[in-house]
This record gives structure tokens, sequence and C-alpha cells, in this order.
């Protein structure tokens, strides 16, 4: 890859992927809702601006059409537990998404690759099949799959080479919304107690920069027409993952596991087989939770003091 487009590359994977293309010496064209500069080097590579809509973004095809290797879909509003269920939303991310593959088909793209989530395979009880009917449990995850059918239908339609990539449960600097990673370090930063269920759920967590890392070893050799899971390949108990964190920061401080009533009787699990990924790409993950943790903290503990 010498060139790619990033939508949503002013958000939290988003940065981390631009991060992670200019190292390795790809220019990179952000799409963004809004952005204080034009243009800037990240890791000595260029990285270029464009706001939706713009006098710039209009142009966009004439200046560049065929010299785009891979266009990454990441832009989603609406991910914070707050805004998943709003309906309005997450049907505007819908429009939106096709309105990118339609861009991309005028750009004459060599690869279009749109991220979905572990939030489409919501209900499952095992690893996930990414091949497999989604189970959604919430409106967020039916966008996400309404998106990726629609996406992919449309794609064929347009002759466009289509990749879904389904992002796992993702931490690290950068994060701002209330996940359950980001919820447990600040509670325990501020020496709160925080509170949950059982924990009992077999999880997948990645970390960001890995995340990242994946997303342009499918850009580079992923096979087109297929869906890849992304994630670590191990597979805990959520509770595990939150006495980890906990004993990273402070292992005297109390963790109120089992003092919230589970909302189901079935435990339903976030964790996927990266095979395709590792057989197809060569991906092999190297940053491991709790490194990946170790990297996270002080992050917040920085916001925590400001």
């Amino acid at each position: 890859m010498k060139k790619v487009i990033v939508t949503g590359g002013t958000g939290f994977v988003g940065r981390w992927l631009t991060a992670e293309l200019t190292r390795q010496g790809i220019e990179v064209i952000v799409l963004a809702r809004k952005c204080s500069t034009k243009e800037e080097f990240v890791n000595g590579s260029r990285v270029r601006y464009i706001v939706y809509d713009s006098e710039e973004y209009e142009r966009l095809c004439a200046e560049e059409q065929g010299s785009i290797d891979v266009f990454y879909h990441l832009a989603w509003g609406g991910v914070s537990t707050e805004e998943k269920n709003d309906c309005e939303l997450q049907l505007n991310n819908i429009g939106f998404s096709v309105k990118m593959l339609e861009l991309a088909g005028r750009l004459k793209v060599g690869k279009f690759i749109a991220t979905g989530t572990v939030a489409e395979y919501s209900m499952c009880e095992s690893i996930m099949d990414v091949n497999a009917r989604q189970t959604p449990n919430d409106m967020y995850g039916a966008a996400k799959t309404a998106t990726h059918y629609m996406l992919e239908t449309r794609a064929r339609m347009l002759e466009i080479p289509f990749i879904w990539a389904v992002l796992p449960s993702t931490f690290g600097e950068g994060r701002r919304d209330s996940n359950i990673i980001t919820y447990t370090i600040v509670s325990l930063l501020r020496a709160e107690k925080p509170r949950y269920g059982d924990l009992m759920q077999m999880w997948d967590f990645l970390y960001v920069e890995e995340v990242a890392r994946a997303l342009r070893y499918i850009g580079e050799k992923g096979i087109t027409e297929k869906n890849y899971a992304i994630g670590s390949g191990i597979f805990k108990p959520l509770k595990n993952y939150i006495v980890t964190i906990r004993d990273l920061i402070d292992p005297a401080l109390p963790l109120g596991i089992g003092e919230i009533p589970s909302y189901s009787k079935k435990a339903f699990s976030s964790c996927v087989s990266i095979y395709d990924l590792t057989k197809d790409t060569g991906y092999i993950p190297k940053i491991g939770f709790e490194e990946g943790i170790e990297r996270t903290i002080p992050y917040y503990r920085d916001r925590e003091k400001r």
C-alpha cells in the first residue's frame, strides 16, 4: 500500500490506524467531520485532512481517482452505551456508509474495508463465527449487521473489492466512552469500588495498537469478499481481566463482583477465532492484555489529575 483513505481517522481506532499506516511510510487521507489542520506529517509520512462535503472533498475524485489502494471506513456515530439504541443515529450511519462506498467507487479504489463489531454476535454463547447469522442485542449491532449486507451487496454491484473486518472489544489510550475497561480503571484510580454482575462470560480483549496492525495486514494481504474477525485468540472469563486491572493498580482495592444482578441466565461470550486472519495475512498478536493495560492505565491517571 502506498496511499489510503481513512474515515473516522480522528476517532479512537482511526488515530491508531493512521499512526500504524504512517509508520510503514503509507500516505493517509483522513475524511473527517471537522479538523483543525489540513495537513501534517506523522512518522515522516503525509497525512491530509479533508472535511466531508467541503470544496476539497468535492475535488477528491478528480485529484485522486485511481491512486487509492485501500479505503478504510471506520466512521460511526453512536458507539457509546448512551447512544447505541438511538435509532435515527444508527440509521444515519447506514446511509453514510453506503455514501462512502459510492465515493470509493468513483475513486476506483483497490479495496474497500469496512469495520463491523462483535456486537453483531452478542447473543453468542461460544466462539463467534463471523460467517454465521448475526444475533445483535441492540440497535448499534443491528445497524452494523444491516450495513454489512448493504455494503457487501452494493460493492458487488459496483465491482468494488470488499472486506468486512469485525473489530473486537478494544481498549487503550484515547478511548473515552463508558466501556467496562474504562469504568474499571477510572473507578479504581478514584479509590471507588466498581460493581458488576458475576463476570463469568468468556471474553477476548485486544489492545488498540494491535487492532490497528491487524487492519493494516488486512489492507495489505486480506482476500476480498471475506469476513475477518480481529482478536487476540485468547479467551478468559471476564472476571480474570478485571482482577488483572485491579492488581496492576492496587491489589488491596475491593471489587464488587456479583453485586449487580445478571441481565440473563445465559453467559453470552465475546470471543472470535482469528484463524482466517492469521492464515491469509500472517497476523499474530504481539501485545498481550496485561502489557496493553500497563500502557493504558497512565493515560487515565493523567486525565484524572486534570
